[in-house]
């Protein structure tokens, strides 16, 4: 009677946090096509692209995330696709789950917090990707804008990636 009690309820908190988790993504879906309306992109069409390119590493709800994210820090349509694809070769060459690199990778330059790349061999130093950044438009790094300010730490670490990442490209 216990076990079959037990099973009964496990089989309702099953179902119950699948239900949760679809109308979280239902609400993610209807956020990101907001967010694409008020950016003018189209945020459900890159989040596809984004885990077709990881040959499906990650989910389209880890993909519909991280392209929230990085939108929303003013990533390129590119840089977000570069995302993905350094995270792939980190996650290959370093054994960590890919879920995990993108969603460190993603939160990293979104924060411009290094502490979340540390794990992924990144180790860029924001003063530097700052300074050499305004000096490719011609700016002083004090000068720049918060934007501008992410845009150079998103810019030095992709470049780092794929120059430690670059060449790996294991069958899947």
């Amino acid at each position: 009677l216990y076990a079959t009690i037990a099973a009964n309820l496990f089989a309702v908190s099953a179902a119950f946090t699948a239900l949760s988790r679809a109308m979280d993504t239902t609400n993610m879906i209807k956020g990101l096509d907001q967010l694409g309306a008020a950016s003018g992109k189209n945020l459900g069409y890159l989040s596809k692209q984004l885990a077709d390119a990881t040959d499906g590493a990650i989910s389209y709800r880890d993909a519909m995330e991280s392209v929230a994210k990085a939108s929303s820090a003013g990533l390129s349509n590119l840089q977000i696709m570069e995302l993905g694809q350094v995270a792939k070769s980190a996650s290959q060459s370093l054994g960590v789950a890919m879920p995990d690199a993108i969603s460190r990778l993603t939160r990293g330059i979104a924060k411009i917090e290094p502490e979340l790349l540390d794990e992924l061999g990144l180790f860029t130093k924001l003063d530097a990707a700052v300074t050499e950044y305004a000096r490719s438009i011609g700016k002083t790094a004090t000068s720049l804008t918060d934007f501008e300010r992410r845009q150079a730490y998103a810019t030095a670490v992709l470049k780092e990636a794929r120059d430690k990442f670059g060449d790996v490209d294991l069958e899947s």
